[in-house]
């Protein structure tokens, strides 16, 4: 069972392979060092345990485990290798009681490079988790005035406030707005109740953001964007408490406005989310 699991991930990890390279692009894990040579940091921040989103673990830290894995952390080696015996042991631990060893890894322009546990994140990846638990080093970047610096130092200062740390936006000055659409003044914490209410609305409304009806949405704005226009026009207050079908109902209203004023002369909120400051 376990290498049949194996075998499924590393032919699905293979046929990445080849498609990034039909695309000219390297078709392994993005190696932070790499990445850090060309670029100017200010330090480091320990962020101690939190929960890694893992459509945010992007790369390693070092090139060492870089050719192991896809791009996406499918496997590529060979089923006799040491490599995919350690991997089915994790993939029988985690079908039997579960993977809860945290991982360590780096954070850097909110995005995570894994310095230990690619094969936890592996396993995980194939098994559609969401998240994993993460001892986590940021890194912080250079303030240069540059809008992907302000966009993400706006971002460090919310995730400290509320501790949500899956959200990014496409514009400067939208994680203050959130804070203020979800109620909270610009540095009032936020509560675990706060927290778990907004993840499971979030998640709903990503859900819709993810489907095949919105796509006229997709490759315009973030996840995040679409969801701070909704609440623009739909109070969080009631949109939090909407059943699975009010929520479907005002997201296709969203929708539907959408595309039909595409030149956004009368849709207010749009313009002002798509339009704003950069």
């Amino acid at each position: 069972m376990y290498l049949e699991e194996y075998r499924k991930a590393r032919q699905q990890g293979l046929k990445e392979v080849r498609f990034w390279q039909s695309k000219g692009v390297s078709p392994y894990l993005p190696v932070l060092d790499d990445i850090l040579a060309e670029e100017t940091t200010c330090g480091e921040v320990d962020l101690g345990l939190v929960d890694a989103p893992l459509e945010l673990i992007v790369g390693t830290r070092s090139a060492g485990r870089s050719r192991a894995l896809s791009r996406k952390f499918r496997p590529l080696m060979e089923e006799d290798s040491e490599f995919a015996s350690k991997w089915m042991a994790l993939c029988r631990a985690h079908m039997e009681e579960g993977i809860n060893d945290p991982i360590k890894a780096y954070e850097y322009m909110h995005t995570f490079y894994v310095v230990e546990g690619h094969k936890r994140v592996s396993v995980l990846n194939s098994f559609g988790a969401v998240n994993i638990p993460a001892q986590v080093t940021r890194i912080l970047p250079a303030q240069d005035g540059s809008k992907a610096s302000r966009i993400y130092y706006e971002f460090v200062d919310f995730s400290r406030l509320s501790g949500v740390n899956y959200l990014w936006f496409s514009g400067t000055g939208r994680f203050a707005r959130l804070q203020a659409a979800v109620g909270k003044a610009p540095d009032e914490p936020w509560s675990n109740d706060d927290r778990q209410t907004f993840y499971i609305f979030y998640a709903r409304f990503s859900a819709l953001y993810g489907d095949k009806s919105s796509q006229d949405l997709a490759g315009l704005l973030t996840k995040a964007d679409a969801m701070l226009l909704f609440l623009d026009i739909f109070s969080y207050d009631e949109a939090k408490d909407y059943t699975p079908a009010q929520l479907k109902s005002a997201f296709l209203q969203l929708r539907s406005a959408f595309s039909v004023k595409r030149d956004l002369q009368d849709l207010n909120p749009l313009k002002a989310l798509l339009g704003g400051k950069a």
